[in-house]
């Protein structure tokens, strides 16, 4: 959606820094991969509509730099230290030094984190925008009531500045579904599709499935659930191959399977993207596979896919349970077809 600025970027000093567009920062001090790559389509939004504008970001996630690295509207991702209360000078010196930039705009994504609302209460910006909070009354010049925004945790904020910065009502701020994207570059997808070949083998042989069976607590299936998984798989697609993709310390769940393993998270994208389809719990891996152009099939069981189902193309949110591997087979296999 192409959109234009409203009369709220025309305030006085707003643009002034850089003399071509704002300088923007996305204040979201959150150390998660899924949460993190959830804001990639409010950096889309932002990038889109505000070509010329500087977009920087604040996280705590030690992979946000990679998941923004294909981003070209994105100038700096400023890196709190992954467990601030145990780094505190590095913390505060990073906090510093977004203070000593200043912006025209700060933006607090999220409705309900207190650290981004503190943040950006403290950060020097000449416009700041967030949801409204009954409890967090200050901080911000300008702020919604989230009632009516999607609750996709990756739609309200590209809901938020569409009401904001460019004064779209309620159901027009709600269309166009936002989708996730990691922007990989040609050598990334071509080392994908290297690796696809040496995990595989031939890759004209069948489709290829890659799993991952690591999430955190009541979001995790058993091993047996998986490999119950696999043989009702191979039942209904005899011609499809599997892969694991593994946790940065390589740890095998599926030892019989192929795996791959990366602390470099664009690799990790790089791997599912050339697959085939990609299967795995609610997690960030999930959200990374969803980022991605294969489809992503996230299981869920405790959590709701109103707020993170995979958001591109045929992926989809499938609820599945302990007992019936079969049900998510049956499901996973039509989309193969």
């Amino acid at each position: 959606m192409s959109l234009q600025p409203t009369h709220v970027l025309a305030m006085p000093g707003i643009r002034q820094q850089t003399g071509t567009g704002p300088s923007i920062l996305v204040c979201r001090p959150n150390t998660r991969l899924g949460n993190t790559v959830l804001l990639t389509p409010l950096i889309e939004e932002l990038q889109t509509n505000l070509p010329n504008a500087r977009i920087d970001v604040l996280s705590a996630c030690p992979a946000a730099r990679e998941v923004f690295e294909g981003f070209s509207g994105v100038h700096r991702v400023h890196e709190l230290p992954f467990r601030g209360v145990r780094h505190p000078l590095r913390y505060a010196g990073t906090v510093l030094r977004v203070c000593r930039i200043g912006y025209d705009i700060v933006i607090d994504p999220c409705p309900n984190s207190w650290t981004a609302r503190f943040l950006t209460r403290w950060i020097p910006g000449r416009l700041k925008i967030g949801f409204t909070h009954p409890r967090r009354k200050r901080g911000l010049d300008v702020s919604i009531p989230f009632r009516d925004a999607p609750r996709h945790m990756g739609a309200y904020p590209v809901y938020l500045v569409r009401r904001v910065l460019f004064d779209l009502g309620p159901k027009a701020s709600r269309a166009d579904e936002a989708t996730l994207a990691m922007h990989l570059a040609p050598a990334e997808r071509e080392f994908g599709r290297q690796e696809i070949r040496r995990l595989t083998g031939d890759e004209a042989a069948g489709p290829v499935i890659a799993l991952a069976t690591h999430a955190t607590g009541a979001k995790r299936f058993a091993i047996p659930w998986w490999r119950a998984l696999i043989e009702q798989l191979r039942a209904r697609a005899p011609h499809a191959r599997f892969i694991e993709i593994r946790p940065p310390s390589g740890r095998a769940s599926l030892p019989e399977l192929a795996g791959f393993s990366s602390r470099r998270v664009r690799q990790v994208a790089a791997v599912i993207d050339a697959a085939t389809c990609f299967v795995c719990a609610d997690s960030g891996l999930m959200h990374l596979g969803a980022a991605t152009d294969t489809v992503t099939v996230g299981l869920f069981k405790v959590t709701l896919p109103q707020l993170y189902a995979p958001r591109r193309g045929r992926s989809c949110a499938l609820a599945a349970s302990d007992a019936e591997p079969e049900a998510a087979a049956a499901h996973i296999a039509k989309l193969l077809d």
